[in-house]
């Protein structure tokens, strides 16, 4: 029998082509499997790393609420030390109030609960969190600024292996043999992230900022928040005989202003004074804002309510224009009730008299408070009144002469709860007095100025008209409804002490 060699030779390369196809298949297949490890690996350590963050913030939560309601329950506190721990720390006595400034470092320090996980990743988020004072000076208000550091710990599911990203290594930092914050500590693998926020105190009183607001705030023309101190002849002058007064050339900057929900507020440029606090949005256009720009800003604002004074205690009059109203004393003052709405028109004068020193009067108007035209109301010097309006309120800087010249002798009380009510001051005087009306949308025109404070549901200012807050409204109040703490700075930390990496 004779063989074709042709026939063998077709073979064997038919048997080589096979070989190096599946050598081939085989080489796509584990660089396949590979890259697709890699990506799941990736993927992994990343959630990993996300979570991380998310334990620190829970942890921050954590101590925002202990600053705010001082309560220390579950909470540690370690004396003596010279710096903050670097790993979970340990030991301590119960801390009964909030850490204050001691010659020895010391520092509050808390394990919140472990957040369980569902899913291939972590079971669950672990962290602690420490607060201390870092030798931060007390505010312009006398109250102390706390240091927050808290670290957030998510186990780092699959092999103890960085993906082939060499960026995201670097970025990431994950402890896979050893703890980044302990050189040579042997650990189960896991993505720890630090963060430092710095707790500024907003201080407790009612008339604590010059503007406070549920909503937005709106700016525009060259009108500007300010400060002074009616108190205090160093920051505040005698202006036409009556001490006190606003002066440019003495001006402070503590015209501070606050919001809940920043939601379309725009500063367009105009110069305050003072620090903004905020939550929600960024405030637009903030460049001439003179303090520091912070959030959140979360305080409770009071609601205000109609009188609920008994039968006898005060004297109603019909609605229109009353022409003089006596006062009383500061122990009994007196007490009128206007059904309906009262409106000062042109050519006529309320006049509020005070027979003595320490006069006060308290008027309930349950429709308008309006003065138009030339009509004014002529308060006494010595009179302190208290007004609580149904409805709208309009009036302007010169329609309301405060003899006193001070914003705590006039307080405005607005109850009405309906979205639509209103408050407006217009024209070019100044009107010197506090505004409180939480549900109002205030509106301040002209080229007048508002001297005192206000609180509202929002604000616009426009027409070059200025807002001065006087100081001496929050050293004479004792409300303490409006406190909290708030951001003042975020940053997390990324040192890599194994690399000698630190901040």
């Amino acid at each position: 029998m004779k063989l074709d060699p042709t026939t063998q030779s077709e073979k064997g390369s038919i048997l080589i082509t096979c070989i190096v196809t599946v050598t081939i298949l085989t080489m796509i297949c584990a660089t396949s499997l590979y890259i697709t490890s890699q990506n799941a690996n990736s993927g992994v350590q990343t959630a990993s790393w996300q979570l991380a963050l998310a334990g620190a913030e829970s942890a921050v939560d954590s101590a925002y609420n202990a600053l705010n309601t001082n309560q220390w329950a579950g909470w540690q506190k370690v004396s003596g030390t010279s710096s903050l721990p670097t790993t979970q720390p340990s030991g301590g006595s119960a801390a009964a109030s909030v850490p204050s400034p001691a010659p020895n470092f010391e520092y509050n320090y808390y394990l919140p609960p472990a957040i369980p996980l569902q899913g291939e990743g972590p079971s669950s988020i672990t962290g602690w969190v420490t607060v201390d004072t870092a030798n931060l000076p007390k505010d312009k208000n006398g109250n102390q600024w706390y240091r927050i550091r808290a670290t957030g710990v998510a186990a780092a599911a699959g092999p103890r292996r960085v993906s082939n990203q060499k960026l995201d290594n670097d970025l990431r930092k994950l402890s896979l043999f050893a703890d980044r914050n302990a050189p040579g500590t042997s650990i189960t693998p896991r993505a720890t992230r630090t963060i430092e926020v710095i707790a500024s105190a907003v201080a407790h009183s009612i008339w604590v900022r010059g503007i406070t607001l549920k909503h937005w705030i709106s700016m525009s023309g060259g009108g500007v928040i300010d400060s002074f101190d009616s108190s205090n002849p160093f920051k505040s002058s005698t202006v036409n005989g009556v001490p006190g007064q606003y002066d440019v050339l003495k001006r402070q900057s503590n015209g501070d202003v606050g919001t809940t929900d920043s939601t379309s507020s725009d500063l367009r440029g105009t110069y305050v004074y003072g620090d903004l606090q905020y939550s929600g949005p960024a405030v637009q256009n903030t460049s001439n804002v003179q303090g520091t720009i912070s959030t959140p800003f979360n305080p409770t604002i009071p609601a205000v309510s109609a009188p609920n004074w008994a039968a006898g205690t005060y004297i109603t009059l019909p609605s229109g224009n009353p022409v003089v109203l006596a006062a009383g004393t500061e122990a009994n003052p007196a007490r009128y009730k206007i059904v309906g709405d009262m409106t000062v028109s042109a050519g006529n004068v309320l006049t509020i008299n005070g027979t003595s020193t320490n006069n006060s009067i308290q008027i309930w108007v349950t429709g308008k408070y309006t003065t138009s035209g030339s009509g004014m109301v002529d308060q006494n010097v010595a009179v302190h009144s208290d007004w609580y309006i149904g409805g709208d309120i309009t009036t302007s800087g010169g329609s309301y002469n405060n003899r006193s010249g001070v914003a705590s002798n006039v307080n405005f009380v607005g109850y009405n709860t309906s979205t639509n009510s209103k408050v407006t001051v217009s024209g070019s005087g100044t009107f010197t007095a506090t505004v409180n009306a939480p549900a109002y949308k205030i509106t301040v025109s002209g080229t007048g100025n508002f001297s005192g404070a206000l609180i509202g549901d929002s604000l616009t200012i426009s027409g070059g008209a200025s807002l001065h807050y006087d100081e001496a409204l929050n050293l004479n109040t004792v409300d303490t409804s409006l406190g909290n703490y708030s951001y003042a700075s975020w940053f997390e930390d990324n040192s890599h002490p194994v690399r000698g990496i630190t901040y």
